[in-house]
């Protein structure tokens, strides 16, 4: 996650839980592929308030919670007391102890050089150490950036392109399922305010004018109800 997205989340702590549904479904869907024990020391990143920490704090007896937004932490502290929590960046993680387990929910989609991620997560796991992560891919709100060019807020990638960064990096997919959300605005504007209320960077390139055409015209392309697609991938990978 970059320094300005993570301004973005810090921004939206305190009402995160309350506006991020999705992003809870999607950690739930991913729980499903949790181990019922987890004994060896886990690292959580990108925990946010603790979303997927909450599938976590049961099965995991050495688990450290971390994300890049102190206020995310502060508040994932209040929810999840029992775990440690530690300000700290997924990109270059703490290597305290080698971990056997790396976990994630919503963040990968947020990583400017995942290559280069996880080769660093390469080097703080012992080998036959284990990814579980779960985040967005190409598909997500594609009709929505589609007639809104430039506004991403980061490069959209398939699924068989974090396959290979992960090979790469010396990662080996055991699983992956892709699972397609919908949801449905009354208006663009409804939906951009969705997505910045869970900390997403809107997008500052154009201005107020401009964002007010675009919405406009996009309400009378794809109105009165506005339809988005988002698709997460759940994804187990192993240390080679």
């Amino acid at each position: 996650m970059t320094a300005p997205a993570a301004t973005g989340f810090d921004r939206q702590a305190a009402d995160y839980d309350q506006h991020a549904t999705m992003q809870r479904e999607a950690a739930a869907w991913l729980a499903e592929w949790l181990p019922a024990q987890i004994d060896d020391p886990a690292l959580e990143l990108g925990a946010g308030t603790g979303l997927f920490t909450s599938h976590l704090v049961d099965r995991a007896a050495n688990l450290t919670a971390t994300d890049l937004s102190p206020r995310m932490v502060e508040q994932g502290q209040a929810n999840f007391p029992r775990v440690e929590w530690l300000v700290a960046d997924a990109t270059r993680p703490l290597h305290r102890p080698s971990y056997r387990w790396i976990f994630s929910s919503s963040l990968l989609q947020w990583i400017p050089e995942p290559l280069n991620t996880f080769r660093r997560w390469h080097e703080i796991t012992d080998p036959g150490a284990k990814i579980l992560g779960g985040w967005f891919v190409r598909g997500t709100l594609q009709s929505f950036y589609d007639n809104f060019p430039g506004a991403e807020p980061f490069v959209w990638r398939s699924v068989e392109e974090w396959e290979g960064l992960l090979s790469a990096a010396g990662w080996q997919t055991v699983r992956r399922e892709t699972r397609r959300y919908v949801r449905h605005y009354d208006s663009s504007l409804q939906l951009l305010r969705d997505i910045h209320r869970t900390g997403a960077v809107v997008p500052k390139r154009y201005g107020t004018g401009q964002l007010r055409t675009f919405l406009r015209e996009h309400d009378r392309v794809h109105g009165p109800n506005i339809t988005a697609d988002y698709f997460f991938l759940r994804l187990e990978a192993i240390r080679q």
